[in-house]
């Protein structure tokens, strides 16, 4: 894994190797960013796809990763399956960062674990994924690894991957950013807000105009990394509407729109494509 530059206890970004090939404008458009604000990057070797967040390991405080069985279920034909990638070498990660790594044996998405403050959001689709442990079994591993309650919700089966980073993006002092679920489900909108509502500050997103763009979910899986924001840009109506909500929530930070069109076409955006660690 190539760093730059190699800075000292700074939060890294890394990327698989493919998305160069894969998303080269988005690529290119992303490190430029990153090298101008003096934000370290590197490179995942060795990966099968570019959605690296969801297969590599969750860092829980400053000295400890978890990483887990990346075996999802929509993965499971011939032709999906070579694009799992293995994470047996996690011994390699942990020797490079000097953290100490715990495996949780559990079929999980890292898109599907949000970390807020003190607590972690996921949606159902964890208990759907290990069908051959009970949910309490379940909940109980997941509490013992993360150390922290962990708030479940309701899996909408239209959203096949049931990735909880296309739902929601914690930006601290307790406050949430909710996607704008109310223009596409009403009724999950309504489930997400009253369990949300209970521990955190949700701030809804909102865009203007009669209809809404399908791929309006995508600003929400949006990456920080420090004192920088990375939104999505769709070239649609909404990136401007976008961006200034999400400023607006993070007056601290700078925030830049990415084009991503590469990758939301894929399925996912910026956080699905990238993993941020402290080292």
């Amino acid at each position: 894994m190539a760093v730059f530059p190699p800075p000292k206890r700074r939060k890294v970004v890394f990327f698989s190797d493919l998305l160069s090939r894969k998303c080269p404008m988005l690529f290119q458009s992303i490190t430029d960013t990153l090298k101008e604000h003096n934000i370290p990057y590197g490179v995942l070797d060795n990966t099968k796809d570019i959605w690296c967040r969801d297969y590599m390991p969750i860092q829980i405080d400053n000295d400890r990763l978890i990483y887990y069985r990346y075996n999802p279920d929509y993965l499971q034909t011939p032709y999906y399956r070579r694009t799992i990638t293995d994470v047996s070498s996690i011994e390699s990660i942990q020797h490079h960062f000097g953290q100490y790594a715990q495996f949780l044996d559990l079929v999980i998405d890292g898109g599907n674990v949000v970390i807020c403050g003190d607590k972690v959001v996921m949606t159902e689709k964890v208990f759907a994924e290990n069908k051959g442990k009970s949910p309490d079994e379940v909940r109980e591993l997941l509490k013992c690894a993360f150390q922290c309650d962990i708030i479940f919700l309701p899996w909408d089966r239209k959203e096949y991957l049931g990735h909880c980073d296309g739902i929601i993006h914690y930006i601290g002092d307790n406050k949430v950013l909710l996607t704008n679920y109310d223009d596409f489900s009403p009724y999950f909108y309504r489930k997400y807000r009253k369990i949300l509502d209970s521990s955190f500050d949700v701030i809804p997103l909102k865009y203007k105009g009669s209809v809404k763009h399908r791929r309006s979910w995508a600003y929400i899986n949006f990456l920080k990394v420090e004192n920088l924001v990375l939104v999505p840009r769709l070239g649609i109506p909404e990136d401007e509407q976008a961006l200034q909500q999400i400023s607006a929530t993070l007056p601290e930070c700078k925030v830049v729109g990415i084009p991503s069109l590469e990758a939301v076409r894929k399925g996912g955006a910026l956080n699905c494509i990238s993993w941020d660690i402290y080292v």
